[in-house]
């Protein structure tokens, strides 16, 4: 399991997520492939929905590179599934960092969460 918690295991279940990370699966997947993101520090944005979108959308890997997953929302880590700092795209640094989830039924996520 991963240190921090950034949602609770029922709000993963109702998402179709798991918080399990197997990073020989994820180096299996066929590209593009569907995972969920959770913004790493969720909680101090206590004022929005947490479910609100840019708090927790859905992602596509687009390419693995080495020890590197490659999302149309950042670079994040193989073995932890956490971004690994690299810029969101959003034309400056900012704290768009999270953390990505498995998706066990990549139906189960409504369109709102898609990024």
């Amino acid at each position: 399991m991963r240190p921090y918690r950034n949602i609770s295991d029922s709000e993963l279940q109702s998402l179709g997520a798991t918080r399990e990370w197997d990073s020989e699966y994820v180096r299996s997947l066929c590209v593009p492939s569907t995972v969920l993101w959770v913004h790493s520090t969720r909680e101090k944005y206590h004022k929005l929905d947490p479910m609100d979108p840019s708090l927790i959308k859905t992602v596509t890997i687009e390419r693995i590179q080495g020890d590197v997953i490659k999302t149309n929302f950042g670079s994040y880590s193989i073995d932890t599934g956490k971004n690994i700092y690299y810029s969101c795209g959003c034309k400056k640094f900012c704290d768009c960092y999270g953390q990505l989830y498995l998706i066990k039924d990549s139906n189960a996520l409504s369109d709102r969460y898609t990024a």
